[in-house]
């Protein structure tokens, strides 16, 4: 039950998701898992080579191991829920001060807004302006924060939860192994009473139980085992509880009765019968074959019975692999050409009652001839029985620890599915975040643009006014004139040329105007046009910059791969001069054995014409060469392992290799994904560069239509010099007509129109300084658009430039990648060629070994020859010499 998943998935996130106490914690529980998994396969071979009894005490050994390491995994995540209780308390602090915090924000910017709107001062109203953006933008920030601090609590709450639920199960299995082991050693004290209770039962009868005398007090012992354990025995559902006499199952607890418990009183819990009875209330669950199991728990082997049913053999039961054969019939009953005077009792036939102790101490006494055997043979079935029984409890115990290894197994995969979700959900939500903060300041600038057009429209839509009510004075003007035309008797001919030559002018003035508003339009168009090209402009800058930091942290990542294939390649040829510089060491030490060995056989050569006394020595002096020789071998085993070591580091390095090609092949993915990425910014840029030819033609439009106005500009100046002109000659005729006593009325009225004349003149003046200022705004705004164009198709270079670098600086990084790949082939194949010569070295000196070791043999033989026939001439030669003396005497 541990945390872990693949290393190489946790190296990314694992230190956003996890704290490092986790991390430890993961570690240890994998430590315990592989003890436990090396504990549970030592005890499979334990339970397949020993017997029954030393398997349950080992197994009562690791069942103990097993709940320490248990008990420590508790502790140990007692303690992370206790780390992981207080970050949640100091991230609950956290999110509630961030939570004020953000109010108290919220709260100011309410004042701001209110402030602005009371207030009409323009320049109070710009600082308010930027107070509330600085506030928006902190708001938006503390909020990003406090949506942080909420996902990770939630997280802490989940993984306390699976903890805590770790615990839990923890304890349960402390608890279900406490029982499992309190199970088993009520079995084993039963081992050292069985054979003296049951040879002692046979000889004296005092020490049975009194049987019970009446039908009505037979025992119906039920046994029921743990539901939980009859769900992880086998796939399916075993019954809890014994059969009845009809064939029904019991599904309430064990019903003991009056004599099954006034024997379970007694000290003979691992006797003969409570085995047998145990047998026979399990075997309802475990054996098909039974329909109706016997009313009579344990059969006596004094009973006689003549029904011999030969299916009951040991193979037929071994077949159905329920229940142990000396449990239902007699161990002689095997055999039909048996002797023994023990008669095989039938397993179907009914038995309405116990035998009494009477019966069988009569039967006894007619039964007085082998007394002995049936004793020895009765206990040695009940040792069986019991050695059975103590079998299947070892199976159980070795489901049960199966079963324990595929939920753990179980537990690892949902863990790391957890771990893999909650990670997909951080990322998630950070990307969420980023694209909300884009968004926002996004929606700033649109309505910042918003508020300039609206304000500018508003402008235009107060001028466009103020021309329509000049226009409707000057056709008041027009029409008071065409009503005054019959009061001018005098003055009718040399008027009508005047008022018409002036009409016309307004005409042309009206249509100035209409033409001056149309453009007006038009450009306001332009603009709209103009400011919705720069703002996919800055879209697709963004994009670009973003696809440029994607392929920024690709490259950062394959260059880490890079060097993490330097660091593996710089590690095999340190572990490569390793082994030279160990063979080397072993080549020396080879050298100076075959040295020693011929100084030794020097010595040898100069010992040989010795006393035999001094054999023992050179014997010995042997002896440690073989012991040299043998250390000899075992150098060259060892080297043979360790270039076994760099056959595999070599496998490893291959596969880092095919790696690195995986690495390559998506890497110049990539680097086409990147040139397709090229030619659409390529495609952008000639769009881009057609819209600015478009945009320069329309500003050299607008600077002709600008010119025309200009010239119109003048001839107004000019109609004006004309205007006052015939003013100057007007009032020189209406000093003429008073001069002549003409009416006064007409007069005063002729004077009027002249005012009336001189206000056109001005209201004409002030349009045309209007229209001026408006040029020449248009005129800033086409160098202020034509500059931005250029900025624009300047940064557009320098990306396309930026790009083509990183492109290049792309190309010879992967050059330098597949020159280190080739290395590394190279380096590689090195390194095998110096294994294929380290191996034919090495064989090369096991075989000198070999030779020296059969030279030094023989070279004994024939000195133990030598030193033999020596000896043998010294004897004859004492005996010749002793007969000698005595004739001589």
């Amino acid at each position: 039950m541990s945390f872990c998943g693949s290393p190489g998935l946790l190296s990314t996130g694992t230190s956003r998701a996890l704290p490092p106490s986790l991390l430890k914690l993961r570690q240890l529980l994998e430590d315990k898992l592989l003890i436990l998994q090396e504990t549970v396969s030592a005890d499979r071979q334990v339970c397949e080579e020993s017997d029954a009894v030393g398997d349950i005490r080992k197994h009562l050994d690791q069942s103990q191991e097993l709940r320490r390491h248990l008990a420590e995994l508790q502790s140990n995540t007692e303690q992370e829920i206790s780390t992981i209780t207080q970050q949640l308390g100091c991230v609950v602090l956290r999110r509630e001060r961030i939570s004020c915090e953000l109010a108290d924000l919220q709260r100011q910017h309410s004042e701001v807004q209110s402030a602005l709107e009371r207030n009409r001062d323009s320049d109070t109203c710009a600082t308010l302006l930027q107070q509330r953006r600085e506030l928006q933008v902190c708001i938006a920030g503390r909020a990003a924060q406090r949506e942080r601090v909420c996902f990770r609590e939630q997280a802490l709450r989940a993984l306390q939860g699976i903890l805590s639920a770790d615990a839990h199960r923890y304890q349960q299995e402390t608890q279900k192994l406490h029982l499992l082991s309190h199970r088993a050693s009520s079995v084993m004290p039963g081992e050292s009473q069985n054979e003296p209770d049951n040879m002692e039962c046979h000889f004296d009868s005092s020490k049975q139980p009194e049987s019970p005398s009446s039908e009505e007090e037979a025992p119906s012992a039920k046994a029921s085992q743990n539901p939980k354990y009859q769900l992880y025995m086998s796939g399916e559902a075993l019954g809890n509880g014994s059969r009845d006499p009809e064939g029904l199952v019991g599904e309430s607890g064990p019903r003991t009765s009056r004599w099954e418990s006034s024997r379970q009183g007694t000290s003979n819990r691992g006797s003969m019968e409570s085995l047998l009875s145990r047998d026979w209330d399990t075997m309802s669950d475990r054996v098909g074959g039974f329909e109706s199991p016997p009313l009579r728990v344990f059969n006596s082997p004094y009973t006689s019975s003549l029904d011999f049913n030969p299916i009951h053999r040991m193979s037929e039961y071994k077949v159905q692999d329920g229940l142990s054969p000396a449990t239902d019939f007699n161990i002689f009953g095997l055999n039909g050409r048996s002797t023994s005077p023990v008669t095989f009792t039938n397993v179907h036939a009914p038995r309405a009652r116990y035998t009494s102790t009477y019966d069988t101490l009569t039967r006894r006494r007619e039964r007085e001839t082998a007394p002995n055997q049936v004793s020895l043979r009765s206990g040695m079935s009940n040792k069986r029985d019991y050695i059975e029984e103590l079998t299947k409890q070892l199976e159980e115990v070795q489901r049960r620890n199966q079963f324990l290894e595929a939920e753990s197994i179980e537990m690892d995969k949902e863990r790391n599915q957890i771990r893999f979700e909650m990670r997909g959900l951080l990322v998630n939500n950070e990307d969420l975040v980023r694209n909300n903060t884009q968004l926002q300041g996004e929606m700033k600038k649109m309505r910042d643009r918003m508020v300039e057009v609206e304000s500018d429209h508003n402008v235009m839509v107060e001028r466009f006014r103020q021309m329509e009510g000049e226009l409707k004075e000057a056709r008041e003007v027009m029409v008071e004139a065409n009503t005054q035309e019959y009061a001018f008797n005098f003055l009718q001919q040399s008027l009508k040329n005047k008022i018409q030559d002036a009409e016309d002018a307004l005409d042309k003035q009206t249509q100035h105007a209409q033409v001056i508003s149309e453009k007006l339009w038009l450009a306001e168009r332009k603009l709209e046009e103009l400011e919705v090209d720069k703002e996919t402009r800055g879209k697709k800058n963004s994009e670009l910059n973003s696809s440029v930091q994607r392929l920024e942290d690709e490259l950062a990542e394959a260059l880490q791969t890079s060097t993490q294939a330097s660091v593996e390649l710089s590690l095999q040829q340190k572990l490569r001069a390793d082994a030279q510089l160990r063979v080397e060491e072993l080549e020396e030490s080879l050298l100076e054995k075959n040295q020693e060995m011929l100084r030794l056989q020097q010595i040898i050569h100069r010992l040989q014409g010795e006393v035999s006394g001094k054999l023992i020595d050179k014997e010995q002096s042997l002896e440690e060469e073989i012991q040299l020789r043998e250390r000899i071998q075992l150098q060259c085993k060892q080297a043979e392992r360790h270039v076994e070591d760099l056959q595999m580091e070599i496998h490893t390095a291959k596969q880092a290799r095919e790696d690195l090609v995986k690495q390559l092949k998506s890497t110049q993915e990539r680097i086409i994904d990147l040139e397709s990425d090229l030619e659409e910014m390529h495609d952008s840029e000639q769009r881009w560069a057609s819209k600015h030819k478009r945009v320069l033609e329309q500003t050299e439009q607008l600077q002709l239509r600008l010119i025309q106005e200009k010239d119109l500009s003048d001839q107004l100046e000019c109609e004006k010099a004309i205007f006052e002109r015939q003013v100057k000659d007007l009032r020189l005729e209406v000093e003429d007509l008073q001069i002549s006593k003409v009416q006064e009325d007409v007069v005063s009225k002729a004077e009027s129109k002249v005012k009336e004349l001189e206000n056109t003149l001005r209201a004409e003046e002030r349009s045309k300084t209007v229209l001026a200022n408006t040029a020449n705004k248009l005129e800033r705004r086409i160098n202020e658009l034509t500059d931005q164009l250029e900025e624009e198709h300047r940064i557009a270079t320098e990306q396309r430039d930026l790009m083509t670098q990183r492109l290049r600086s792309m190309k010879r990084q992967l050059n330098d990648v597949e020159e280190e790949a080739s290395r590394k082939e190279a380096q590689q194949r090195h390194t095998q060629r110096e294994l294929t010569e380290e191996r034919e070295t090495s064989q090369r000196l096991q075989r000198q070994l070999l030779d020296q070791h059969l030279q030094l043999k023989r070279k004994e033989s024939l000195m133990m020859k030598q030193t033999l026939g020596n000896l043998r001439l010294d004897l004859s030669v004492d005996e010749e010499d002793g007969p000698a003396g005595s004739t001589a005497i």
